[in-house]
């Protein structure tokens, strides 16, 4: 039988600290909430918002840091994100303290990045800001989303973005259960989504399982919303149904969004070819889509290694097989 552990989202390995540490921080945020409001106005973002979005294991963490680190964006770091209830406080902090500290971007360990500099995924402001705690949050996102205090995350988001005073780039998992709506509360949005060969994803998330729990049965990162239709079926058929019915879900969200709309489709395996090229790719579609084009902050590297998985024909055959099932079901 499938273990059904509690609804893990990647949750950054920053955060996987003790009980004590935890309501530390707890506690530190919450008394910094009075300062961290004294920031916030009514006046509407000014700028884009970046959001990437893709699979587990299929490249959003790369594709963010390339962005982040590589166009004139602001984004939220490890150090920062420590404050996820006072995030404008957290970033002013982060700032004075890590100012002059040398980086190297490009790394990271199953999404975790670990210098201080580097960019965090802010999950925890997320799943605060957007009420996703359980399994069933995800399935009812729709139909719960008047319970979100929208009002809010808009104004935590432009006290952000002034901090910055240019678009600010987020790998937003949680946000894309949201896309329609966050689209029109935030009215300037550019959603990339960033494929993968789906078997290498497959494999990749059957090697994460084993990394954390050393049992694959366990259910690893974030879920489609029908994932009641997979909860109960091997671990073959989860992860085989985990990357079939996420890409399916973000199809139909580009495809509502339409052609002309705040969003953009990138694959992982161009992005480590050729880097640059995907970049230029952005900043000419921020630029059709708002008049403003992001400058340059430094070149990436000329290419990343790409793994794909040669050596794991059996396991791709017998993903293969299962989703193609998937699919003749559609």
């Amino acid at each position: 039988m499938p273990k059904h552990t509690e609804l893990n989202l990647q949750r950054s390995e920053q955060y996987r600290k003790s009980p004590e540490e935890e309501n530390f921080l707890e506690r530190f945020n919450e008394e910094l909430l009075p300062l961290e409001r004294s920031h916030y106005n009514d006046e509407p973002p000014e700028h884009p918002f970046l959001f990437v979005i893709g699979l587990p294991r299929s490249g959003t963490t790369l594709l963010t840091q390339v962005i982040a680190h590589c166009l004139e964006t602001g984004f939220v770091n490890n150090l920062a994100a420590r404050f996820w209830k006072a995030p404008v406080t957290g970033i002013r902090f982060a700032r004075a303290v890590l100012d002059k500290e040398p980086f190297q971007a490009f790394q990271s360990h199953y999404g975790a990045t670990d210098r201080l500099k580097d960019i965090h995924e802010f999950g925890y402001f997320w799943r605060e800001k957007l009420n996703k705690d359980d399994f069933a949050s995800i399935k009812n996102a729709p139909q719960t989303e008047e319970e979100i205090d929208w009002e809010e995350l808009r104004a935590s988001l432009a006290a952000m973005q002034r901090e910055f005073g240019k678009p600010i780039v987020f790998k937003n998992i949680f946000g894309s259960y949201h896309m329609p709506r966050l689209n029109e509360e935030l009215n300037k949005t550019l959603w990339i989504w960033i494929r993968r060969d789906p078997l290498d994803t497959a494999v990749s998330i059957l090697d994460a399982r084993r990394k954390y729990y050393d049992d694959p049965s366990h259910w690893w990162s974030y879920v489609p919303p029908r994932y009641e239709e997979i909860i109960d079926e091997d671990y073959w058929t989860q992860i085989a149904g985990q990357v079939h019915y996420l890409d399916a879900y973000y199809r139909r969200q580009f495809e509502t969004m339409g052609e002309d709309g705040p969003c953009l489709t990138l694959s992982y395996e161009e992005l480590c070819a050729d880097p640059a090229a995907q970049l230029e790719r952005i900043r000419d579609r921020l630029e059709k889509l708002y008049g403003r084009r992001p400058g340059l902050a430094q070149q990436p590297p000329s290419s990343f290694d790409h793994r794909t998985y040669e050596d794991r024909d059996d396991e791709k055959q017998k993903f293969e097989s299962i989703l193609k099932t998937f699919a003749d079901h559609e």
